[in-house]
C-alpha cells in the first residue's frame, strides 16, 4: 500500500482549498517578484529552495530515498524530463509574466488539459470525445478573445509565444512522467527533477542582474514556502482522489489569481466581458477534464439467477473515472 494515498474524508476539502491558495499563491508573488527581480534569478532561486525542500521530506524515509536513487540512475531521461517539466516551463511562464501580466499567463497555463488533449490524440494514442474536443474550442477561443482585449494584462506577442511555449512543454513532460517515472513516489522523484532543472537553469543566471537581498528573501519565500508545498498537496491529492478531481480544483485558479492581483492593486477590478471570458475558458476547460456524470440506476432481479459466489456484470464496483484504485 502506498503510505501517500491514505488520509480521511475531511482531508479531501482542506488540501483542496490548501492547493488552490497555494498555486494562487505561486502566480502572485511570481508576478510581483519578477517586476523588479530578473526573472532568471526567480525561475533559478524558485526551483532551487522547492528542490531543497522537497528534499528534506524524501531523505526522512528509506524507501524513498531508494526511489530518488533509482532516479538518478537514469541521467538522460532525468535531464530531459527536468529540461521540459521545470527548466522550460520555468523560463517561459516567469518571461512571459513582465510581457503579459501573471493573470493571462496563468490562463493560458490553465489550458494545459486541453493541449494535453490534443498531444494525447496525436502522439500518444489517447482518443477525445466530442464533448472534450467542444471543451478545447471553447477554451482556447475564450482565451483568444481574453487575450485580444488584453485582458487586463500587456497584450504582447513574445510574451504569449513564451507562455504558450512554457505550457506545452510541462504537458508534454506529463506523458513522460507517467511512462517513465510512474512507478516512483513522487516525494522521491520530484525533488531530483527539480535538481537537475536548477543545474540547467544556472547558466542563464550568468546574463541576469543581481538581486536585493530583499529579493532573494521573497524568491526564498516562494521556493521553499510556497512552491515546494504546492508541489505535496498537488500530488497528495492525486493519489486521494486522482488526476481529474485534483485538475478540476486548480480550474480555480485564474479566477483566484485574477482577484488576487485586484485585491492588492496590480490590477482594476475585474470587467464583466473579462469575467465572462474567464467563466467560458474555464467552462471548456471543465468539459475537457471533468467526467460526464452518470445517473445511478437500481438494481433490477433477473429471471436468470447468477452461479453462487459470482457478481452480476452490472454489480461490479468500478472507481471513478480519473481516481486512483484503492
Amino acid at each position: 500500500m502506498n503510505p501517500w494515498a491514505g488520509g480521511r474524508r475531511g482531508l479531501v476539502p482542506v488540501l483542496a482549498v490548501a492547493l488552490v491558495a497555494l498555486l494562487a499563491g505561486t502566480w502572485l508573488l511570481s508576478g510581483e517578484l519578477v517586476e523588479d527581480t530578473d526573472p532568471l534569478l526567480v525561475a533559478v532561486g524558485r526551483t532551487g529552495l522547492a528542490c531543497t525542500v522537497l528534499a528534506a521530506f524524501a531523505a526522512a524515509r528509506a524507501d524513498t530515498r531508494e526511489q530518488a536513487r533509482a532516479v538518478l540512475a537514469r541521467p538522460g531521461r532525468l535531464v530531459y524530463l527536468a529540461l521540459l517539466g521545470f527548466a522550460a516551463y520555468a523560463l517561459g511562464t516567469l518571461l512571459a509574466m513582465p510581457r503579459i501580466g501573471t493573470s493571462l499567463t496563468n490562463l493560458v497555463v490553465a489550458l494545459m488539459p486541453c493541449a494535453s488533449l490534443a498531444l494525447g490524440a496525436l502522439w500518444f494514442g489517447q482518443r477525445a470525445t466530442v464533448r472534450q474536443a467542444a471543451g478545447a474550442v471553447l477554451a482556447t477561443a475564450a482565451t483568444a478573445a481574453y487575450a485580444l482585449l488584453g485582458g487586463g494584462s500587456r497584450l504582447d506577442g513574445a510574451g504569449l509565444l513564451l507562455a504558450v511555449a512554457g505550457m506545452l512543454a510541462f504537458a508534454w513532460y506529463g506523458f513522460l512522467y507517467r511512462q517513465h517515472l510512474g512507478g516512483i513516489a513522487p516525494v522521491a522523484a520530484l525533488p531530483v527533477l527539480l535538481g537537475a532543472a536548477t543545474a540547467l537553469l544556472l547558466p542563464f543566471t550568468l546574463a541576469a542582474h543581481e538581486a536585493a537581498p530583499g529579493e532573494w528573501a521573497g524568491i526564498a519565500v516562494l521556493g521553499g514556502a510556497v512552491y515546494g508545498p504546492a508541489y505535496l498537496v498537488q500530488h497528495r491529492l492525486i493519489l486521494l482522489r486522482g488526476p481529474v478531481f485534483t485538475a478540476a480544483v486548480q480550474l480555480a485558479v485564474p479566477f483566484t489569481v485574477r482577484l488576487g492581483e485586484w485585491a492588492t492593486g496590480l490590477s482594476g477590478p475585474p470587467s464583466a466581458v473579462e469575467v465572462t471570458l474567464l467563466s467560458c475558458a474555464l467552462a471548456g476547460i471543465g468539459l475537457v477534464t471533468l467526467p460526464r456524470l452518470k445517473r445511478s440506476t437500481s438494481y433490477r432481479t433477473t429471471a436468470h439467477p447468477t452461479r453462487q459466489g459470482a457478481t452480476p456484470p452490472d454489480r461490479v464496483p468500478r472507481t471513478a473515472a480519473g481516481e486512483d484504485r484503492p
